[in-house]
Formats: structure tokens, sequence, C-alpha cells
């Protein structure tokens, strides 16, 4: 849970996702509900029917949007037939006639949205922690996510989201850091990795015979859209089957000042967040192989990817 949160203030939990090492701890019982379906939203839709209640025109668009959101547009794999029928009943209350074009319009905002974020955002925008204990591996693991229309536009920028994915592993003490790049309307997913322990519980994962670029930091996952689903299932399958981090490189001695400082970019009217400063960014990311053997990395990348 974010630090931020009191838990004391924390009154219920409404979730559509697994249970995890780091789910919320409580002094008191709280209310709890927590269902495999396709979106939280889909939960509080049915629990106001359940209840006789109608949500008013703009709480059902609301609802609607998130759902559609969650599920893209009902053809994610996680899109449950709850999810179907929930939908069909907030359009009728939204007075949505088109649901189709409310996806596409939805989902074409939220890319123009992206596209303009910095790679900080991109990486931390929606990112989640996931702890094993496993004989092989004890760590945490960071996944996140970006949905777009046009994940070529977010690919094409690897050379800033690299830096930055390291620069947030050594700011938030993870062991690996992935970042998949989804294309919400084509159903596909791309992962960018950016060092050996990412590389190789990526192949653990997800296949010895994953399509890899030159540099070994893209790896075509196919339709594989769902970090729910489809991406911390199989991580979770390949670290308690056994993998191992790469051999350690010795203890990290780089000072968080050289990773730069977060600063509001103030000609940006959404007072975008940038990273200025890191020698990450000095220096580059260098491939995680070459010719199919680990490369040599930057001293300062060495000391960070530790």
């Amino acid at each position: 849970m974010n630090p931020s949160i009191n838990p004391d203030s924390v009154v219920g939990v409404i979730d559509h996702h697994a249970l995890q090492s780091k789910t919320i701890v409580t002094d008191r019982p709280i209310y709890i509900d927590i269902r495999p379906w396709g979106s939280m939203s889909t939960i509080v839709a049915h629990t106001y029917l359940t209840h006789g209640r109608r949500p008013s025109t703009s709480v059902a668009g609301m609802l609607l949007c998130a759902i559609l959101s969650d599920t893209l547009n009902l053809q994610g794999p996680t899109t449950t037939e709850w999810d179907r029928m929930m939908v069909a009943v907030l359009a009728d209350l939204s007075g949505v006639d088109d649901i189709q074009f409310l996806a596409s319009q939805q989902f074409k905002a939220k890319s123009r949205e992206l596209a303009g974020l910095s790679a900080h955002g991109l990486v931390n925008g929606d990112q989640k922690e996931f702890s094993f204990e496993n004989e092989g591996f004890r760590g945490d693991v960071g996944f996140a996510v970006v949905e777009t229309t046009d994940d070529a536009v977010i690919i094409d920028r690897l050379q800033e989201l690299l830096p930055e994915m390291v620069a947030c592993k050594k700011e938030r003490n993870l062991d690996v850091l992935f970042l998949a790049v989804v294309n919400i309307v084509q159903l596909k997913g791309t992962l960018v990795i950016c060092g050996p322990s990412e590389l190789s519980l990526a192949k653990a994962a997800f296949g010895e015979g994953a399509k890899l670029n030159d540099s070994g930091t893209i790896m075509d996952l196919g339709n594989r859209v769902s970090r729910k689903k489809d991406y911390i299932p199989e991580i979770t399958r390949a670290i308690k089957s056994g993998w191992v981090k790469p051999p350690y490189r010795g203890p990290s001695v780089v000072d968080m000042s050289q990773l730069g400082t977060l600063e509001v970019d103030p000609l940006d009217p959404f007072q975008k967040v940038v990273r200025k400063g890191s020698v990450l960014l000095e220096k580059g990311v260098t491939s995680p192989i070459s010719g199919g053997k680990r490369v040599e990395m930057t001293e300062e990348e060495k000391k960070v990817d530790a």
C-alpha cells in the first residue's frame, strides 16, 4: 500500500486482484470484497444493483469508462460475463448509445496523455511491486504497464526509458523491474528489459524462444496483455520453479545524488515531472546481451544494477 495512506483511515477494500504479500494489514476488521472479475468498478456497479440503488448518470458513466479501460473494451483476457453485463446496464443508465465509440475516444485520449509524459511518468505511473520468498530468490519485483493505441511512440523512447528504469530500481530498492507496453487496439504486448536480471527472468517466465531485439532490451510478448493474468502469474511460476538471479556483482556504491533529481517542468501546463542530472542519462544504459553473452556495463550501471 502507498505509504502516504494511513492504514487507520482504511474502512474497506474492494478489488479484483490477487492478494499479494504486501496486502494491507489493519488493527481491526474491515469490509473486504474481492472478486475475480475484470474491474473493481464492475463490483461497485453490481453492489449498487444488489442494494436496489441506482447510480447517478455521472457515476454510471465513470464506472462504465473504468470497466472499459480495465478490460480493454471487454477484449482483454480478464473480462468476465459480469463485466459485460454491467457494461450493458451502465451504458443504459448513463445514456451511452455507442460503447465502441466511447471506448475508442477514451483510449485515444489516454494515449495522447501518455505520449506527453516524461520517462519518469511512464515508468512510475502504473507500477506495482510484488514480493517473493523462494529458496532461489527472495526480493521485490516491480512491474510497470503502459497501455496505448500506438506502442511505437513509447518504444521509440527506449533510450529515455532504460536509464529511468535503472534509476527507479535503485530508488525503490527493487531487485527486478519490468515495463510492459501494451497496444490496446492490436492486443499485443512488448516488454522493456533494463538489465541482466530482467533478461534472465523474462526468458524463464516467457520462454527462451521469445523474440528479442539485437540488444536484448525488447521482448515480444505476443498476445499477452494483462499484468494480472498474463505477466505476474508467469513470473511467479518461474521464480517458484527455481529461478535464480544472475551472479552478484558487488554492493551498490552509487549515491542517490548521482541519480539526479526529479523536478517539475515549469513550462509544462500539466506539471510534468522530469529527471535531471543523472549519471545514467549522461552515460546511457548498455545492452544486457551481446551475441548471446552478457556484455560489460558502464561502471555507473554496474554499481546501480548490482
